[in-house]
């Protein structure tokens, strides 16, 4: 969906009206313009639509926008019920992605009829449709290898499937089966789910995608008509033996390409083997990604350098994450995601299609638009779903609703938050151009804020003094609460031992990173010479953010009196690996220190009050260095037990090793003791951990993959 630019502003050419209703070129792209019936009293008097057609071929303009006047005609005479704006622009843009889709399909099958006794291009079809078939009966949450004795090929060898022909239905499946997890996958299928008033559940979810997976498998089988001249008896798959050929995955398996809006067959009709819908044939459904490398043409008919098209952007960032491995962590990759779909959703607005028609003007869009929509945007998402001009427009709702509040607005990312996307575009666009893909010459030069000067970083951040913490040890959580749920914050009679009951003290008396602790397994508890010791390093349940991340800290004696070691033998009593299994989602792979937040973050709010501050967990981090600073311990020491390298001289980072634990036990000691008052009490695990019950707050991945865009 795009917004409409303003004429005579400089960002297209003068609008030109064609001779079909409602529809008119702005540069080479053609746009639908159309006032939204009074009828539709839920949109305010003099509304418009306006519709990118995303195609500058004339012909196809003219039956595009016929068919969305026929629609919106029908829908004036025949709606039942109103119907927003955002309603009817959804509508219709599902409706101009059903006739794009369509007519590529028809140019497709004229070219392709070009070899029709071409064997290849049967065996291709077959291939893609096993790739489909195997994901509409293993599920997309089950990756298979289809190596010797893998479950996926044994299916395709007992149902005919030549042994030659696995290594390409593997390349197939995988493709498949990353677009099936990306976030727009899953958006698109629970989003006409809605539209057509399918009840929203995982069954229904599932029964959904596994009716697509097994559409799309039937249509690619259907090689009668479509490859009549081929001669089967050339191809393995089409022998002699099976009357009715069975298919296979195609490696390519990228012919037809749409965002995922055409999903309505299934979703009229979520049965498992769904019939093909009129009047369009099911490849209607197709969400794979469409052709990365193709080159564009010029106009002397020459091929310039291969492009991306700005749908494929999503699944193009995936492949630099893979690239990156373990350079980037979880986090990292998320933001990269979070920032490509930004820069597709403002690319869309001004009609680029791929990356040939990127320029430095779009890239300064991007940061105007940085400036104009909410803070939270990538928590909703329902924001998610927005387009660029739509998250612009909640964003100047916000404003308003702020003013009249008399509040500040949470709209305009912050300059560290901009720097970082700049960072991550800075990234993409050089895996672009580094794969040979065509990009015009770009600058972040006067776009991106500037490093903060080190005077303003060090008051960036509350240091609580150990007074300041204190009030958090008096909390119900360590004087008796009224229940583990959501009594938790109130005065009664039950100490429980879980995350919420160590991780402050180790925050507190150890200023370590929130997940590095809240990630901890049980072996990495170790003991030395002089105590018990905490072994920092990247396990099951989370990776470390830097090499010097990893180290050794002593175990605070405060954590030993108030029974930690008889909590970690209870738990390894039970079978337990994490040191904090109440953070550890048996759905998908969480941030333990996310959520930890969750949990204590409003226990000590209620603890500290008007006198909470801001980035409370991290803040404890740094009240812990600016204290033993203060208490005379060096900043190199107090940087080794931070899990920091010390900038300075060579002596620092290279000639000498980090502090050992006599030194650290010497200089953590200078912390003064904040808990004594906490009386200890005999180990009392959260019920469902005892009980070795899943977590009840656990919840299924947003994917996403919350994860694409």
């Amino acid at each position: 969906m795009a917004a409409s630019p303003v004429a005579g502003k400089g960002t297209y050419p003068m609008a030109v009206r064609h001779d079909v209703e409602n529809l008119i070129r702005r540069g080479n792209i053609f746009y639908w313009r159309a006032r939204v019936p009074a009828s539709f009293a839920r949109c305010g008097p003099g509304s418009r639509l306006s519709l990118s057609l995303h195609c500058s071929d004339h012909k196809k303009a003219q039956a595009i926008g016929r068919k969305l006047n026929t629609l919106m005609a029908e829908l004036k005479m025949k709606s039942k019920e109103p119907m927003s704006k955002a309603q009817l622009q959804k509508l219709c843009e599902h409706e101009r992605d059903v006739m794009l889709l369509h007519l590529e399909d028809v140019s497709i099958v004229a070219r392709r009829y070009g070899r029709p006794a071409d064997i290849e291009e049967l065996e291709l079809d077959l291939e893609n449709g096993w790739a489909y078939k195997l994901l509409a009966m293993f599920g997309i949450r089950q990756k298979l290898t289809l190596e010797e004795g893998c479950s996926g090929s044994k299916y395709l060898l007992e149902n005919g499937v030549p042994a030659s022909h696995i290594f390409a239905i593997r390349s197939n499946y995988l493709e498949l089966l990353h677009e099936a997890n990306t976030r727009g996958f899953q958006d698109g299928i629970r989003m006409l789910m809605h539209q057509f008033d399918i009840s929203q559940n995982p069954l229904n979810h599932e029964k959904a995608m596994k009716a697509y997976f097994s559409g799309r498998a039937e249509a690619l089988f259907d090689v009668a008509e479509r490859h009549s001249l081929a001669d089967r008896n050339l191809s393995e798959l089409t022998g002699g033996s099976r009357p009715d050929p069975q298919p296979v995955a195609n490696e390519q398996a990228t012919e037809v390409v749409m965002p995922p809006a055409p999903l309505i067959a299934i979703l009229v009709d979520v049965a498992p083997t769904p019939k093909p819908p009129e009047p369009f044939p099911i490849a209607v459904l197709d969400l794979s990604p469409s052709p990365r490398h193709a080159a564009i043409e010029r106009d002397d008919g020459l091929k310039t350098q291969p492009v991306i098209q700005v749908a494929d952007f999503e699944a193009e960032c995936e492949q630099l994450v893979k690239n990156m491995k373990d350079a980037w962590d979880d986090s990292t990759a998320r933001d990269a995601r979070a920032l490509v779909r930004m820069f597709k959703i403002v690319l869309e607005e001004y009609g680029i299609e791929h990356t040939g028609q990127i320029s430095q003007y779009h890239i300064g869009k991007l940061r105007q638009h940085f400036n104009n929509i909410p803070i939270r945007w990538g928590q909703s998402a329902k924001m998610r779903a927005m387009s660029a001009p739509e998250l612009r427009a909640e964003g100047q709702r916000l404003r308003e609703q702020a003013e009249t509040e008399g509040k500040e607005a949470a709209v305009g990312l912050s300059a560290a938050t901009i720097r970082k996307h700049f960072g991550n575009l800075n990234h993409f666009l050089k895996h672009v151009r580094g794969h040979g893909f065509e990009l015009d010459d770009w600058s972040f030069e006067g776009l991106r804020p500037k490093k903060p000067k080190a005077g303003s970083v060090r008051k960036q951040q509350h240091k609580p003094t150990p007074d300041e913490i204190k009030p958090i040890f008096s909390c119900p959580v360590y004087t008796g609460s009224l229940d583990h749920d959501r009594g938790r914050k109130k005065p009664g009679l039950h100490v429980f031992h879980d995350a919420a009951y160590f991780l402050p003290l180790m925050y507190t008396y150890l200023g370590g990173r929130r997940k590095e602790f809240a990630g901890l397994s049980l072996n990495d508890i170790e003991e030395d010479d002089d105590g018990l010791v905490l072994v920092l390093r990247t396990n099951e349940f989370r990776r470390l953010k830097t090499e010097q991340s990893e180290r050794v800290l002593p175990l605070p004696d405060e954590l030993i009196r108030l029974g930690f070691m008889d909590y970690c033998v209870a738990l390894e009593a039970l079978g337990y690996k994490a040191v904090f299994p109440d953070l550890i989602s048996h759905k998908t792979r969480n941030d333990p220190g996310d959520r930890f937040y969750d949990v204590f973050n409003p226990i000590m709010q209620e603890a500290l009050g008007s006198k909470m501050w801001k980035r409370a967990f991290h803040a404890l981090r740094h009240g812990m260095a600016d204290t033993l600073k203060q208490a005379g311990v060096s900043t190199e020491v107090i940087d080794d037990i931070s899990g920091r390298l010390s900038d300075g001289s060579e002596t620092n980072s290279r000639y000498t090793n980090p502090a050992g634990l006599p030194l650290m036990r010497d200089a953590l000691g200078k912390y003064p003791i904040i808990t004594s008052e906490i009386e200890a009490k005999p180990i009392k695990l959260l019920p469902w951990i005892e009980q070795r019950v899943p977590p009840p707050w656990a919840r299924e991945a947003k994917t996403e993959a919350r994860r694409r865009k």
